[in-house]
């Protein structure tokens, strides 16, 4: 029967052979305009002279289509390898291969792969969860003890929802092996698989896998017969959460490749997927696909838009600067894939990650695969050579994180990923105009106050984002309009605090900061910073004398190639008034909107002042709203004293002649007395075994100097844990 009905779907098609192609256009407007069309764009590079190349699989419908609005296709010349390895299936068939393997082959083919491996190894087993369109068993192979027990975990592995991705079928098959071969005879390897559930799902759409090995190479739908007389729907645009959210992600056309079908679900392949996923809700979850070295996860339906657990995922799969994945087969200049929400690549709805994150509270992630072809700038894109060591180097760059998942699914949010990252830590992810906060889900409401002014405090609360509702992290959020000069912000039951050192929002004319022109517009203000392909833009000397846990906030717009070391943006900080410049981060990919982008600024910890420059990289880039700010304050002790009154007392304020004399509430045990610079600089630290009440301060700092003029902290702390704090100036005359 099965055969019966490949037969009979094949027949028809051979006129509508696809073919890989780029299509001059002059913006990224253009580009989406195309993917609107229902073509099924899988790349966009930017030329030297700022235009544009979509790289798309089209079908002579396709080339129709936009010949008949100016864009001409061109055929993308193949690399070598690429070409002889498309002529041998189009001679040979499935015999061509001697890595990869169809799917109904009964010696060699997927499915007798499977079963013979789960005969021979007393850890696998391999089951159906579903049967596909034309009748194929969905095959998952589960690692691992039998049965299914609540307190293990589940991780699961897919590949292929797209027929074409050869490689990703071969990696989840590698991976497959490893596990269950390779695993336990590492230390501690047992005793990680006996403590999960872990599945692997190597073809979930094997109608449309088989036809590529016996018709149409770059198919990628599955092969359900459409009412126009056109076949497939795009399973990974198919699944329930933001289903048809707009017809820029997915396409209402049955002809278009990215055809996202009647209704949510409506593919057999996709309710299998789904009601297995129900049925052992994961921990965290994987879809390998090709081609693009990126490590994808939600949101990818609208740009802009982050997940609750945005910081869970940013610690697992590393940073643009420390990716999780390493990449031996760079063809981009890049050392690893691109980590980020799937809105940096282009926008999807309906797809997997945004669904079981949604639905099911998954960490889920999509593996692009990589295109791993030339340093001179060619691809194999998504005909990846039948070539033993090479797809072995793809899977062995692959492993380290496929592994950590497995690892972090006993406690996600307190992994500490790639780049040194922990999700469990609470963070001000955005400052001004808007904060931006991620706690713990568990955290409850929250106030933020904010100083907008000398001896001001204004309290008010923090707002979850709906979509921003996490299993581990929830975002929260403010835009009170104190925060448009606020000198700092804090959020006190989570111990976090910024205090704004410098500012910039482009609405000075003669703003010291320079390099790229002032626009209009912007998340703030009437301006904002715009920067060509080829700019930088560079700070004054900002002042932060010692301060620690410095950060830098910004908001960002940007067109790039996600995924691409020839078009990205590098932030940069100088703390030698910038002889020297140290790389603090980058951002890749294309963001129409506005969105915060906070980085910590750890090469200038404890220096007296820093330069900050942002520079292009074959891109345009627009920036407004930057603060650096620093992770302490006393500007709130002031601020609450003159609003509640102080119980820390002191002689004089200004004090123009020593010593000073501190007075507080005394309290049982002893208590410890601090003072600090205006920068943060800890100038005295005394311990009283006995707490007097009293203190006197001579205007000495611990090496025995006289103090300057200027502002200082005063700080008492009691054994109870109670703690005074006050501000003071010193106003000496002569000093």
């Amino acid at each position: 029967m099965v055969a019966l009905a490949v037969a009979l779907a094949a027949a028809p098609l051979a006129a509508q052979q696809l073919s890989l192609a780029q299509i001059p256009v002059r913006s990224f407007a253009a580009a989406d305009s195309l993917r609107r069309l229902g073509i099924d764009v899988a790349a966009v590079r930017r030329l030297p002279d700022g235009g544009l190349l979509v790289e798309a699989v089209v079908s002579a419908r396709d080339r129709s289509l936009t010949a008949s609005r100016g864009w001409i296709a061109e055929d993308l010349q193949l690399p070598p390898a690429v070409a002889a390895m498309e002529a041998r299936r189009a001679a040979l068939g499935p015999a061509a291969f001697t890595v990869y393997r169809d799917f109904d082959d009964p010696v060699r083919g997927v499915a007798a792969w499977l079963r013979s491996f789960a005969a021979s190894r007393s850890l696998v087993r391999v089951d159906s969860i579903g049967a596909s369109t034309l009748g194929r068993p969905i095959l998952a192979a589960k690692v691992g003890p039998e049965g299914d027990d609540p307190a293990r975990p589940n991780v699961v592995f897919l590949a292929t929802y797209h027929a074409r991705e050869w490689a990703a079928t071969e990696t989840a098959l590698r991976l497959l092996a490893f596990l269950a071969d390779s695993l336990p005879l590492r230390p501690g390897g047992s005793a990680l698989l006996s403590s999960r559930d872990i599945w692997v799902v190597p073809v979930v759409n094997p109608d449309g896998y088989q036809h590529t090995f016996t018709t149409d190479r770059l198919w990628r739908k599955n092969r359900r017969p459409n009412p126009d007389g056109s076949f497939g729907v795009d399973l990974n645009r198919n699944h329930a959460a933001f289903f048809a959210f707009d017809d820029g992600g997915s396409s209402p056309q049955a002809q278009s490749a990215v055809y996202r079908g009647p209704s949510a679900e409506s593919e057999p392949e996709t309710r299998a997927v789904a009601a297995f996923h129900r049925a052992h809700p994961p921990v965290v979850g994987v879809s390998y696909h090709t081609y693009g070295g990126a490590i994808l996860f939600p949101w990818g339906h609208q740009s802009a838009l982050f997940a609750g657990d945005q910081p869970v995922f940013a610690a697992l799969a590393g940073t643009p600067a420390a990716p999780a994945i390493l990449d031996s087969l760079p063809s981009d200049g890049l050392a690893g894939y691109a980590p980020g929400p799937g809105w940096l690549l282009y926008p999807t709805n309906g797809d997997y990650d945004g669904w079981v994150y949604r639905e099911l509270g998954t960490i889920a992630f999509t593996v692009e695969l990589t295109s791993g072809c030339c340093l001179d700038g060619a691809s194999y894109w998504f005909e990846f050579p039948d070539d033993e060591a090479l797809l072995e180097r793809v899977f062995r760059d692959n492993l380290p994180f496929a592994l950590s998942l497995i690892e972090a699914a006993g406690d996600p949010a307190a992994t500490v990923g790639a780049a040194g990252l922990r999700a469990d830590e609470p963070a001000i992810e955005a400052l001004w105009p808007q904060v931006v906060v991620s706690a713990p889900a568990t955290a409850g409401a929250l106030t933020l106050d904010i100083a907008p002014g000398p001896g001001a405090l204004r309290t008010v609360p923090l707002a979850r984002d709906s979509l921003g509702e996490g299993r581990f992290v929830s975002r929260l959020g403010s835009g009170d309009a104190a925060l448009q000069g606020a000198e700092a912000v804090r959020v006190g039951r989570l111990g976090l605090v910024a205090e704004v050192l410098a500012r910039e929002g482009a609405e000075r004319e003669d703003s010291p900061w320079s390099g790229f022109r002032r626009d209009s517009g912007g998340v703030e203000g009437t301006g904002h910073w715009a920067g060509d392909s080829a700019a930088t833009l560079v700070s004054p000397e900002i002042p932060v004398g010692g301060r620690r846990g410095l950060r830098l906030f910004f908001w960002t717009r940007h067109y790039g190639n996600f995924g691409s070391a020839v078009a990205m943006g590098r932030v940069e900080v100088s703390t030698d008034g910038g002889a020297r410049w140290t790389e603090a981060g980058r951002v890749l990919g294309y963001a129409p909107a506005w969105y915060p982008v906070a980085l910590p600024l750890a090469a200038a910890e404890g220096s007296s002042a820093l330069r900050l420059r942002f520079v292009t990289v074959g891109m345009p880039w627009l920036i407004d709203a930057i603060a650096v700010a620093a992770g302490e304050s006393r500007r709130f002790d002031a601020a609450t004293a003159l609003a509640q009154g102080n119980p820390l007392e002191v002689s004089a304020n200004p004090v123009r002649t020593p010593p000073v004399t501190l007075r507080w509430p005394a309290g049982p045990g002893g208590a410890r007395v601090q003072v600090f610079s205006f920068y943060g600089t800890l100038l005295v630290d005394e311990t009283l075994p006995a707490d007097p009440g009293l203190w006197r301060w001579d205007l000495a700092t611990r090496a025995g100097s006289i103090v300057a003029n200027g502002a200082y902290a005063l700080v008492v702390t009691r054994d109870d844990g109670v703690r005074y704090r006050r501000r003071i100036f010193v106003l000496r005359s002569g000093s």
